[in-house]
């Protein structure tokens, strides 16, 4: 029997949940959560059916896939490799400066975001090192790389207490250690109520989704007391993800609560190129034409 949009999407978050196994280590001013298994193609694959799901529309803010938004017949299929191959571009070859900066700056960038995305909602299938709690709730990721503003806000819970995992994602393969500079420079900027009015809003529509008993205690600017910062780094050159930063040092939350996710595979563009392959793949799997 032929499995549904909605049941090879949720595979494919299984297989990734199986496949990608996210290591905690201490580090003097944080925590890094190391992601391990990216190389493997099975996940790579899963990885890139999930965000052929996104742009599709299967994922809701509850974490759930619904089938109500998915393309269907050849006009959905059209429209959606469309946007994918926008995304993403029609091939892996990128010779020119200008074909560079697309894959470097759109399409491993809204890719890295995804991944970082895919894991924090896997955190609400499975447990995790990605975050402390189960997590019931996740704005949607960008629809285009150039979107301004926070990555992904979600909201889980410790101890029947809610919390706010507020995340910035980065794709670099020679300046991660850069890359977390800059990520680390939004949170401090969060600190300081930058970003009061998007977290209020974003804050405002997860708490509609989440269990009545948290829904309660959910009110203005919960982060300001239980936020939780997930700086979200792909990178291919390796840097030393546990010295100490005074740049992460300096921020509000506590130890526990600044945690680095690490998204380093051995191959950096070969993962990033079978990612995008497994996405335009899809697209022929998700959309039903008949």
């Amino acid at each position: 029997m032929t499995a549904t949009p909605v049941e090879l999407l949720e595979s494919a978050i299984g297989e990734v949940a199986r496949l990608v196994a996210l290591t905690e280590l201490e580090g003097a001013s944080h925590r890094a959560i190391v992601a391990g298994g990216l190389d493997l193609p099975e996940a790579q694959v899963a990885i890139g059916r999930y965000l052929t799901g996104v742009v599709a529309g299967a994922v809701e803010i509850d974490a759930r896939l619904e089938a109500a938004m998915i393309p269907s017949g050849p006009r959905g299929r059209s429209d959606l490799d469309r946007d994918i191959r926008k995304l993403i571009g029609d091939t892996n070859g990128f010779h020119t400066d200008s074909e560079t900066r697309f894959r470097d700056q759109v399409r491993n960038a809204w890719i890295g975001e995804g991944v970082a995305h895919l894991l924090i909602l896997v955190r609400s299938r499975v447990e995790t090192a990605c975050l402390d709690g189960h997590v019931h709730a996740l704005t949607k990721p960008h629809v285009k790389p150039s979107a301004g503003g926070l990555d992904a806000v979600a909201i889980y819970e410790v101890d029947q207490q809610p919390y706010v995992a507020i995340t910035e994602s980065k794709a670099t393969n020679a300046y991660g250690l850069n890359e977390l500079r800059k990520a680390a420079s939004m949170f401090a900027e969060i600190d300081q109520d930058g970003y009061n009015d998007e977290l209020r809003a974003s804050v405002g529509s997860l708490r509609k989704v989440v269990p009545e008993e948290l829904r309660s205690q959910i009110g203005d600017a919960l982060w300001r007391h239980a936020a939780c910062y997930v700086p979200a780094i792909a990178f291919g050159v390796a840097f030393d993800h546990l010295a100490e930063r005074s740049w992460l040092e300096s921020l509000v939350p506590p130890i526990d609560r600044r945690r680095v996710l690490l998204v380093g595979p051995a191959d950096y563009h070969g993962f990033f190129d079978a990612v995008a392959n497994a996405m335009r793949a899809a697209v022929e799997e998700i959309v039903i034409t008949i």
